[in-house]
């Protein structure tokens, strides 16, 4: 069976986009009126769009402090790397990402 969702979607917001212009081109309203009242009403939407992406990107900071506590706390700016390697690597000791030589092999 072939996919036609993008098709409907398409034919959805067409199908709306019309709606939308039928109704402002037959409102009982003036064109000032109707231009106040859509500039309104974008202003408005343009801060809630503002106020929910703001609130989105503080719960995925939260998210993000809250995965770091809990699986390892700070990275101190390693971003996967392996950090610095000294010494032979055969019986060493490592402490925050530099690995100290133990012995010859």
């Amino acid at each position: 069976m072939k996919d036609n969702s993008g098709k409907i979607l398409l034919a959805l917001l067409a199908g709306a986009s019309a709606g939308v212009i039928a109704g402002l081109m037959m409102a009982p309203d003036t064109g000032e009126a109707t231009r106040t009242s859509v500039k309104k009403w974008a202003s408005k939407m343009s801060k809630d769009l503002e106020k929910n992406l703001q609130t989105g990107l503080d719960e995925i900071k939260n998210m993000k402090a809250s995965a770091m506590d809990k699986f390892g706390g700070s990275n101190s700016g390693n971003t996967g790397g392996a950090g610095k390697t000294t010494g032979n690597t055969t019986g060493g000791t490592t402490t925050g990402g530099t690995t100290t030589g133990g012995g010859n092999a």
